[in-house]
């Protein structure tokens, strides 16, 4: 029984070290501005192609439709590059609801593959992120 007690003490004492070290580690320095701003309001860029053809008339009609989309926060439409890229709010639409409404738009209308292939990093870290933003009291 004394055992158990000891063990039992020892978890509660390495839990609380870990958790003030992290609460630490969250309030070292204060979050930055883009940081905040996403915390609070986070959002997705959706990148596509879309034909040659496409005139600065066609642009505002891409950039009208899109605007007019749910979830949609703003959009850019490049006539050098051919790129239109969509921000949009994840709590309310996601990428494959705007690559459905871009079809339905207009069919040639695509999703850019990325522009190289680095590796990613394989480890999420968004989750580690919104803890240490929840955990610090200098936002």
């Amino acid at each position: 029984m004394k055992l158990i007690k000891r063990i039992t003490k020892g978890i509660l004492i390495l839990f609380l070290v870990l958790f003030a070290s992290l609460f630490i580690y969250a309030n070292w320095s204060e979050p930055s501005l883009g940081e905040r701003v996403y915390m609070e309001n986070p959002t997705q860029i959706v990148v596509m192609r879309f034909p040659e053809g496409f005139t600065g008339k066609d642009s505002a009609a891409i950039d009208h439709y899109f605007m007019t989309q749910k979830g949609v926060y703003s959009n850019i439409v490049s006539l050098n590059s051919q790129t239109l890229c969509v921000t949009i709010d994840p709590r309310v639409t996601n990428r494959s609801a705007i690559l459905d409404a871009a079809k339905a738009y207009n069919t040639s209308i695509v999703e850019r593959a990325p522009l190289n292939s680095r590796a990613e990093c394989p480890v999420n870290l968004h989750a580690f992120r919104k803890i240490t933003y929840a955990l610090n009291v200098r936002k």
